[in-house]
């Protein structure tokens, strides 16, 4: 099975397709940026900001509804480190084209 990632074509066309279902997990990390809870769900609104000049350099704002939380305050502070990640649906029609 070939990886889509690497089909210029696909991901033109993934990129073109008028509706999008994104999708975003939060994990909260320790100081030595080990895991401890996350937050996962279906995003609806956000922006993501990468400035190198700055001190501080990514910045994220993000609206996501989620199924389950069952999160401790704690880990989520101001100061809390915290990985992001984020993933985009495939539509049915995609995957049929590419055989995915």
């Amino acid at each position: 099975m070939k990886n889509p990632l690497l089909d210029k074509q696909f991901i033109e066309a993934l990129d073109k397709h008028n509706q999008r279902e994104l999708y975003a997990k939060i994990v909260s990390l320790t100081i030595d940026e080990k895991p401890i809870e996350e937050i996962s769900g279906k995003v609806s609104q956000g922006t993501l900001s990468i400035d190198g000049s700055s001190a501080v350099r990514r910045t994220c704002s993000l609206t996501l509804i989620a199924d389950r939380v069952n999160i401790n305050e704690y880990y989520w502070s101001f100061t809390t480190k915290f990985k992001l990640y984020i993933g985009l649906k495939v539509p049915k029609s995609l995957k049929d084209k590419y055989k995915i």
